[in-house]
């Protein structure tokens, strides 16, 4: 048989699979690593100021689906992800093409601060307490899927970025109808992950529902089945609206000012033990999520 006949493919897969194909002895540093007790030195990233602190850490290479109704709060709740990511000294990026920079970074600083009354002095601290800590991906319409993949491996390669928000999945693949787009972009948003070790946090939308006042799942996702299939977490996020009404109508209504503001459920967590729902309150003035009612709201210092 001469080289030309020799299927140099077909042998060089062959051996690549042989080569995966191990003992499960060579895996015990990693056994062991994977069993330690979990201490703040190997704990990932997580939230802290909200219940989710206990529920969800947000791992080196997975992707987290952050869903909800239009109207629903999702943005605010991972705005105030990221702000908590930044003061934990991680490197984050938000591409936020339904909102500029400058409106982003405001929502921010009032959920820093806990308040909206902000100076131009308090404002231009923030402002240099974010470098080095936080990026903007510059940019308001819709972005090709490849762009969006080019943004992250610079991100990852060029800045050691470690968590990046995508806002929104509509303004990549915008069709409901791109079923095989959204599909490739969510394999290709995985494999993102993993080769370069960032956590990134995807915005999605629900399908409009016929009763709002109920709760979304990850069945709900609009679009392919792929966003929720293929995530490592799926997290959606409820404004408790049938409350805000009652409240409207009688701001005195005790039952109603009772009730929770809103649900935060860890619909999927593949590598992560708890799953279920969270009840959380939300402060207008901060734009905070809070543990309770009366959870007190007080700024974060600028260290």
């Amino acid at each position: 048989m001469n080289a030309d006949e020799i299927d140099f493919g077909a042998y060089m897969r062959s051996t690549e699979c042989k080569a995966k194909v191990r003992s499960a002895a060579e895996f015990a540093d990693d056994l062991i690593a994977e069993l330690a007790p979990q201490t703040d030195e190997n704990r990932s990233p997580s939230m802290f100021s909200t219940k989710l602190r206990n529920s969800i850490e947000f791992r080196p290479g997975e992707v987290t689906v952050w869903a909800g109704y239009n109207g629903h709060r999702k943005s605010l709740l991972t705005g105030q992800v990221a702000a908590e990511l930044c003061k934990q000294r991680v490197k984050v990026l938000i591409a936020s093409m339904e909102m500029e920079p400058r409106r982003t970074l405001a929502r921010m600083a009032r959920q820093f601060f806990g308040t909206r009354e902000i100076g131009p002095t308090t404002a231009q601290r923030f402002a240099e307490w974010t470098d080095g800590r936080l990026w903007l991906f510059d940019h308001v319409g819709r972005v090709q899927p490849d762009q969006v993949l080019a943004v992250l491996s610079y991100f990852a390669n060029e800045l050691g970025g470690q968590q990046v928000f995508i806002d929104s999945m509509m303004m990549v693949c915008a069709s409901e109808e791109s079923l095989d787009e959204q599909k490739q972009f969510m394999t290709d948003l995985v494999r993102s992950a993993q080769e370069t070790g960032l956590h990134l946090h995807l915005v999605a939308h629900c399908r409009k529902p016929q009763d709002e006042s109920k709760p979304p799942t990850k069945y709900d996702l609009r679009g392919s089945a792929a966003l929720s299939d293929q995530a490592q977490n799926v997290i959606t996020v409820w404004a408790n609206k049938p409350k805000r009404a009652a409240l409207d109508k009688d701001p005195n209504d005790f039952e109603a000012q009772k009730q929770p503001d809103a649900a935060v459920t860890i619909e999927k967590q593949r590598n992560g033990i708890f799953e279920g729902r969270l009840a959380m309150w939300f402060h207008e003035t901060s734009l905070r999520f809070t543990d309770e009612r009366l959870t007190p709201v007080e700024a974060w210092t600028l260290n």
